[in-house]
């Protein structure tokens, strides 16, 4: 490059490839979240305790 060139219109080459995988990342972190959210929750069945029959009098 000569002393005369113009700066590089727009986002450096640099700040682009670093934000690749900076944005990668963001998307696996909202994803985690997102299904930590919507996780399906399942109550636990009632326990059912059986009594002895009655004593025949």
């Amino acid at each position: 490059m000569s002393k005369n060139s113009k700066p590089a219109k727009g986002i450096s080459r640099g700040l682009i490839y670093a934000m690749i995988p900076a944005g990668f990342i963001l998307l696996v972190l909202i994803l985690m979240v997102s299904g930590f959210w919507t996780q399906e929750t399942t109550e636990e069945p009632p326990t059912i305790v059986q009594e002895p029959p009655a004593p025949l009098e």
